[in-house]
């Protein structure tokens, strides 16, 4: 079918628009004309098919059933921009290929700047340099991006699709993993990007208070299939809302999750004396920049506690010392389940006893595996799955998986499934080798406000089991979990205890 004509008011229509993805319907009789004037929201919970539609329009993806007519305008790659969760993990991906490549052939890699990302002549234009300081990235420039807070990466990713000045701008869930202020600063860059130019907007997001004013139409999607579409003043109602989301949380399955901790063969973790962590007067850096400076803290055995700070603060920082994947938790006094870090300690045998799931982690993982096998990969900290597991594993497998209400996609690609679901796969992974302790960094991005609210509910029956200790890394003030003992701010070290945690539990 032909384009739209170049007088046309549509940036494009789509009709009985339907995608298939490893032979199951994905979306399906999408009917959507996008007037130029407009500002589009999509709204819907994991795997409504959000992101699928923003694939298509960016012709990453084939549709198998009907018509996509785009305006002229729109037929160049860079009239399109695109910001979505997995852009930084592509990017560090690469720099990951330049540590190996250092290891092995001894020659010491460029680091990847903001500068190096970009020619000369393109930062020096008059426009790019207005944008830079816009978002306030004018004077990082030359920081290496792995050295890069969330914040600061979606800014990079949007002066990266706004510097080839598209007509249309894609934004998938920009505001995940952004502290309060970071979140503030970037919906106000936003509005005035909007304002101020003639740039079109489709923000994907699974919070309706994170549209800004200027969207001016909302769709709702469920299942791949639309709920409604409309201008926002009238489709913006709680009935709607809650046609997008499950809201029914079905008690039996919260006893049944809780009794099944319980007995399981957990230990208990006030039956430890020896502190899981315990730091003395670390200090870390990373290209000159301060993260840590005379940084001590103790984890006592039994507590969970949780890691707060704005972006850039160093609470990532301080899972990577936990877990040993930071080199100078070598050359500074840290101590995991009261070994010392560098003292021949068998960094493996502490592994199977930590239980991870980080952003860091979801970018390595890159495997073209299906979910369960993601799960199973969990026996031996892999990142892919490798060689054959015990019935008994699988058994336990299968339980984490029907926790989390993921047996009915287990056997989806991994990588075909939204950000939010691999979430919700790492965490299983994590859980079933029964870690002493489990380390949550931001382990509800990417997911919608049911899937937030029955994660939080499960996490805090973990803690209250004792069966694990958690250290808990969340921005978002309604994730904050009951079981939680004390707070430690970032970077300082300041100290906040909860002692109605205790008594609660």
């Amino acid at each position: 079918m032909p384009d739209l004509a170049e007088d046309s008011i549509n940036w494009f229509e789509m009709k009985g628009i339907a995608v298939r993805l490893q032979g199951r319907i994905v979306l399906e009789k999408v009917d959507w004309s996008f007037e130029k004037k407009e500002h589009w929201a999509i709204l819907g919970g994991n795997g409504a098919g959000k992101s699928t539609i923003l694939r298509v329009l960016a012709q990453q993806i084939s549709y198998c059933k009907g018509t996509l007519r785009r305006h002229p305008e729109l037929q160049g790659v860079t009239h399109l921009g695109w910001v979505h969760l997995n852009q930084p993990l592509e990017l560090l991906a690469q720099e990951k290929l330049k540590d190996r490549w250092e290891e092995y052939s001894g020659r010491v890699q460029e680091q990847q700047t903001i500068r190096s990302m970009f020619s000369e002549y393109m930062l020096a234009e008059k426009e790019s340099q207005d944008l830079l300081r816009l978002m306030k990235l004018d004077s990082k420039v030359d920081r290496p991006i792995r050295g890069l807070s969330n914040g600061e990466w979606r800014k990079l990713l949007l002066f990266q699709s706004l510097i080839l000045f598209p007509k249309l701008l894609m934004l998938d869930e920009p505001f995940d993993g952004l502290d309060k202020t970071s979140s503030k600063d970037f919906k106000s860059l936003l509005r005035e990007l909007v304002q101020h130019s003639k740039l079109s907007l489709i923000l994907v997001s699974h919070r309706q208070d994170e549209l800004i004013p200027e969207i001016t139409d909302v769709m709702g999607l469920r299942n791949g299939k639309m709920e409604y579409s409309g201008r926002r003043s009238s489709i913006l109602t709680e009935p709607n809302l809650k046609k997008l989301y499950r809201s029914e949380t079905k008690a039996s399955d919260t006893r049944k999750f809780q009794s099944e901790i319980i007995v399981s063969k957990f230990r208990n973790i006030e039956d430890s004396l020896i502190p899981p962590v315990k730091m003395e007067n670390v200090h870390l850096y990373f290209q000159g920049h301060t993260v840590f400076e005379d940084f001590s803290w103790t984890w006592p055995p039994g507590e969970h506690w949780q890691v707060a700070g704005t972006n850039g603060s160093g609470k990532s920082s301080l899972v990577k010392l936990i877990v040993g994947e930071h080199l100078q938790a070598y050359s500074n006094k840290v101590w995991i389940f009261g070994k010392r870090r560098g003292s021949g300690e068998n960094i493996w045998d502490l592994r199977k006893r930590i239980g991870v799931v980080t952003p860091e982690l979801q970018m390595n993982y890159r495997k073209k595996i299906t979910g369960r096998k993601v799960v199973y990969s969990g026996f031996n900290d892999s990142i892919g799955y490798y060689g054959a597991i015990s019935e008994q594993q699988k058994e336990t497998a299968e339980n984490w998986l029907n926790q989390f209400d993921l047996f009915e996609i287990a056997e989806n690609s991994f990588l075909n499934m939204s950000y939010g679901q691999q979430r919700l796969f790492l965490l299983a992974r994590a859980m079933v080798k029964s870690p002493e302790i489990l380390l949550l960094d931001e382990p509800c991005q990417g997911l919608d406000p049911y899937q937030r609210s029955e994660l939080i509910n499960k996490i805090n029956l973990l803690g209250k089991s004792k069966a694990t200790q958690i250290l808990y890394i969340s921005h978002q003030v309604e994730d904050k979990l009951d079981c939680i003992g004390a707070t430690i701010f970032l970077p300082d070290g300041r100290i906040e205890r909860n002692l109605s945690a205790f008594r609660k539990f």
